[in-house]
């Protein structure tokens, strides 16, 4: 057993050194954080997952400790307190933390969005991006976008809550759900979509404001217990007469929404390195399964029907890992990845949930227990393939995309 146990670790090195399935996506600088971010998940995310997990608990010190590692910031300039990297930068990043635990994941994949949405929102207002940006690239101010509604879900321009001029404010009615980041220590503003007046066909224009959360008017909801991305956290917003200035609408009034779909088309390339990344969790909690468990008097890895099913698992991680970073890499090349970028997201979604389906089922018993990676990998699976738009609403884009009319 000791001799099969070194051939897996061999044979996981090696997988892990080929290049993520995508050796020419990478500059060395890429490697490096690659690299920083492995030992952080080693020694600092990894020990715990599980607890955190089971208890349902966001964890403030690790959300402060990847704060410090930069990653929060990856995507905002320098000169705004980011660290002015690419997005293949913030694609590995949330994929190596997905290995362990993809509910730190998705707390800093939804936190870099922010960043990002607001710096673009905020173009030719330097005052506000300097009173806002140091602080949430830092994670000690947290800002989370306020979309989905309660009759919205995949028709997220179904926007009910309401802002209304009066005098030069604007007071906002309504409610949203399912807001990742809104009930942390660190959570500050909303970025909050609002319909401002009536439209054509029934679609009212959205503006884009920046909301308080401890302005007078908002509460914050208790938050979700879920399936899976148990240890982040994830609440309603509710909204009662919120009186907020008119310096609060960010971006061009009236298309806070559309500006908003437009220039966060990337955003699923982080969900689809998340998925690789949770392929690779998968990967690599089965390896050490199958070599540390015996069956009929041989490791269990050394029978060929457990065998191939690893390897499926191997394969759905490298295509995951292709897929995603073929569209960060034209998007760092400022090519367009409208197609890309929802191929990526359906195929890496779905190769998550694949993998971690054949996790579960090779490791038995074991794998419906909760204190294990296995169990934990099957419930963070299931949102990918539903957060940043369904994998039906995916298909609908290709094949908008390939000229067909739905």
């Amino acid at each position: 057993m000791d001799v099969m146990s070194d051939q897996v670790r061999q044979g996981a090195a090696e997988f892990q050194a080929a290049g993520y399935g995508a050796p020419w996506a990478f500059e060395k600088e890429h490697r490096d954080w690659q690299g920083t971010v492995h030992s952080f998940c080693n020694d600092v995310v990894a020990p715990r997952a599980t607890e955190r997990s089971i208890a349902g608990r966001f964890d403030a010190d690790l959300a402060r400790e990847a704060g410090k590692l930069g990653m929060y910031g990856l995507l905002a300039s320098k000169d705004l307190g980011g660290e002015g990297a690419d997005l293949r930068t913030l694609c590995l990043g949330v994929e190596e933390v997905a290995t362990v635990d993809s509910s730190l994941a998705v707390t800093v994949h939804v936190q870099s969005i922010c960043v990002a949405l607001f710096a673009h929102l905020s173009v030719g207002r330097p005052e506000l991006q300097r009173e806002i940006l140091p602080a949430a690239c830092t994670g000690e101010s947290f800002i989370s976008i306020g979309l989905t509604e309660p009759s919205g879900g995949s028709d997220a321009g179904n926007i009910k809550t309401v802002a209304r001029r009066d005098g030069s404010d604007w007071i906002i009615n309504g409610a949203k759900q399912f807001i990742t980041n809104s009930g942390t220590p660190f959570s500050r503003y909303v970025i909050l979509m609002a319909a401002v007046g009536p439209g054509e066909n029934g679609r009212p224009p959205v503006s884009a404001f920046l909301v308080p959360l401890d302005a007078p008017g908002v509460t914050v909801g208790a938050p979700y217990v879920k399936l899976g991305w148990r240890a982040s956290d994830t609440r309603p917003l509710f909204f009662d007469d919120v009186r907020v200035p008119g310096t609060a609408v960010l971006g061009t009034a009236g298309r806070g929404y559309r500006d908003a779909l437009e220039f966060l088309t990337w955003a699923r390339l982080p969900i689809a390195a998340m998925s690789a990344g949770l392929a690779r969790g998968c990967l690599t909690d089965t390896l050490r399964f199958v070599s540390e468990r015996q069956s009929f008097g041989q490791p269990l890895g050394a029978h060929q029907g457990v065998a191939f099913q690893v390897a499926d698992i191997a394969a759905l991680a490298s295509t995951a890992q292709v897929m995603t970073y073929d569209g960060a890499w034209k998007y760092d090349q400022g090519l367009p990845i409208r197609r890309e970028a929802a191929v990526a997201k359906l195929v890496a979604s779905e190769a998550a949930n694949k993998a971690a389906y054949l996790a579960t089922q090779i490791q038995g018993g074991y794998g419906f227990m909760q204190e294990t990676a296995a169990t934990r990998h099957y419930q963070d699976a299931r949102i990918l393939t539903i957060g940043e738009g369904t994998s039906e609403v995916q298909r609908m884009l290709i094949a908008r995309g390939l000229g067909l009319g739905v």
